[in-house]
């Protein structure tokens, strides 16, 4: 599906190649100026909202992998996961999206993050012993229904949506993660 075909969506970054950082091989660089899907200016603190958001990474203008966080930090923390895909121990979905992107952009293809929010609303929650007023997000009902609208317009998830599609990853990315994993603890024993 192209991203021209989302009437929600907004735009909030690029990746790019990062070669001066060795190990990470991506980077995300978010917009000065965003927009939102009608065209009015946004406050640039949209990129830190912790409201509940569904990342879209497109390539080529074509949608390649819905997800959906509410961490703290908004859609830049979300995104550092899959920026800082080599470092640490990654699951494969994080170690694998990164390669992805990478090789996307090796390609001169053009990639771009995309963004819904799910603005907090006020409800009562229960807890274990009482119910507090709090703000929520439906973020997960909204990634669901984003991933369901895709699926009637395409016929089947984006690409990159391996778990959801039941996929298993290219063997090449399993690979990699495996030599990725081990190279880290050994560097840990020592």
């Amino acid at each position: 599906m192209n991203i021209k075909d989302v009437k929600n969506a907004f735009k909030v970054a690029d990746a790019i190649l990062d070669k001066e950082h060795g190990i990470r091989h991506i980077k995300f660089v978010f917009l000065d100026d965003i927009f939102d899907s009608v065209g009015n200016k946004m406050d640039s603190n949209v990129l830190k909202d912790e409201a509940g958001r569904i990342y879209l990474i497109v390539s080529n203008k074509k949608i390649m992998k819905i997800g959906g966080s509410e961490c703290k930090g908004g859609i830049k923390t979300t995104m550092s996961f899959y920026q800082g895909g080599m470092q640490g121990g990654p699951s494969i979905r994080t170690y694998g999206i990164h390669i992805l992107i990478k090789e996307e952009l090796e390609k001169n293809h053009k990639v771009e993050i995309y963004m819904i929010i799910s603005k907090k609303t006020k409800m009562k929650v229960k807890g274990l012993f009482d119910e507090e007023e709090m703000g929520v997000s439906a973020f997960r009902d909204m990634e669901r229904k984003c991933k369901e609208d895709y699926l009637f317009k395409d016929g089947e998830l984006p690409p990159w949506n391996f778990q959801e599609k039941g996929e298993v990853w290219r063997q090449d990315i399993l690979q990699g993660l495996n030599e990725h994993d081990r190279k880290r603890k050994s560097l840990n024993r020592d």
